[in-house]
């Protein structure tokens, strides 16, 4: 019961990254697609709280939920190659895109005040500031 959705979730993830607009970089796909699932967890919002709350308290509810992570973001790393992305690059997308999601959620768990969309666009926006951010050269390295 705490798990059901799955299928469909993967479902429309997938199919959210196959219709999105062509020419957009993969981290824009993947939160156009995160937006469009995060609707029904903001719709189920009182479901959601006490769920995460059972699962954060049950080892093996949490191994299960991290299967389930791992299980969504090779989907979305397929989904990201199926439309031309190279391998390496989708895999590393999907796997930093699922963690920004989930950095959003939590954030909207703990913050209900903003919507779920604006923590998104936020963690999003965040993630592309670090990334964007030039590492200082380590010492005793060439360049």
């Amino acid at each position: 019961m705490l798990f059901d959705g799955e299928a469909e979730l993967r479902a429309a993830l997938m199919q959210a990254i196959a219709e999105a607009p062509g020419g957009r970089e993969p981290f824009e796909i993947l939160l156009g697609a995160f937006r469009e699932c995060a609707r029904n967890l903001e719709n189920n919002r009182a479901f959601a709280e006490p769920r995460w709350k059972v699962i954060a308290a049950t080892p093996a509810l949490r191994e299960r939920e991290l299967a389930k992570h791992a299980w969504l973001t090779d989907a979305v790393a397929e989904a990201l190659r199926q439309r031309g992305v190279g391998v390496g690059s989708a895999g590393l997308a999907a796997r930093t895109g699922w963690a920004a999601y989930q950095h959003a959620v939590h954030a909207w768990i703990d913050d209900p005040a903003q919507s779920l969309d604006a923590h998104l666009s936020q963690t999003f926006d965040d993630l592309r500031a670090l990334s964007a951010t030039t590492p200082p050269p380590q010492a005793g390295s060439a360049r």
